[in-house]
């Protein structure tokens, strides 16, 4: 029995990846050198200070990890309060969940304002119990603290908790921390895939 539901944001509920993608390259474009394959995968699960330093470390990039951070900081947020929209069927998911009475909260790499401001813009931040950032607890989704945070905040056990991701490393370790998990994809509608594989909607 699933009794709540945690949310990522870019790429589950917001329709991000494509302008944060931009963002990586465009700083990463002034290394030189070509980005490699699979990075943007590599970045996802990270918290933003933690993704900065795997820049740093890996590109030679001219700019310290916080100007990295602010640059991002800078042109994401600015999208998300005035451009952002909803993955498809996430409104109907959202609101269904909602009606039902099963508490949400979203737990995204990015940082909390920010996801705020694009749930803001979008018509949807009402319906979440809390936003939690990775960099609230300290650590990306590799490890399993912000889950159980959400879970903390959801009143719910893990086990009758629901992830939902795009990540696969995100999903990985929700699963192996004892929580119901489902892999969105980026051709998916989200309300068909939770009506079909969940009796929540």
């Amino acid at each position: 029995m699933i009794r709540g539901v945690i949310f990522d944001a870019d790429g589950t509920l917001i329709d991000s990846m494509g302008f944060w993608t931009s963002t990586v390259f465009d700083i990463i474009a002034m290394s030189g050198i070509e980005p490699e394959d699979g990075l943007i995968a590599t970045l996802t699960p990270m918290s933003m200070i933690e993704g900065a330093e795997y820049m740093k470390a890996h590109y030679d990039i001219p700019m310290t990890v916080e100007e990295m951070v602010e640059r991002e900081n800078s042109l994401v947020h600015t999208f998300y309060k005035t451009q952002v929209t909803l993955r498809p069927g996430v409104l109907e998911t959202v609101e269904r969940l909602a009606e039902r009475g099963i508490p949400m909260v979203v737990a995204s790499a990015t940082e909390r304002g920010m996801i705020e401001s694009a749930l803001r813009h979008t018509g949807i931040l009402g319906h979440f119990r809390a936003v939690l950032s990775c960099s609230d607890v300290g650590s990306g989704k590799d490890k399993p603290d912000i889950f159980l945070e959400a879970c903390r905040i959801l009143g719910t056990s893990p086990s009758e908790t629901l992830v939902v991701e795009d990540s696969p490393t995100a999903v990985a370790t929700a699963k192996a921390a004892g929580l119901q998990t489902m892999l969105i994809g980026e051709e998916e509608a989200m309300n068909d895939r939770i009506g079909k594989e969940t009796d929540l909607v």
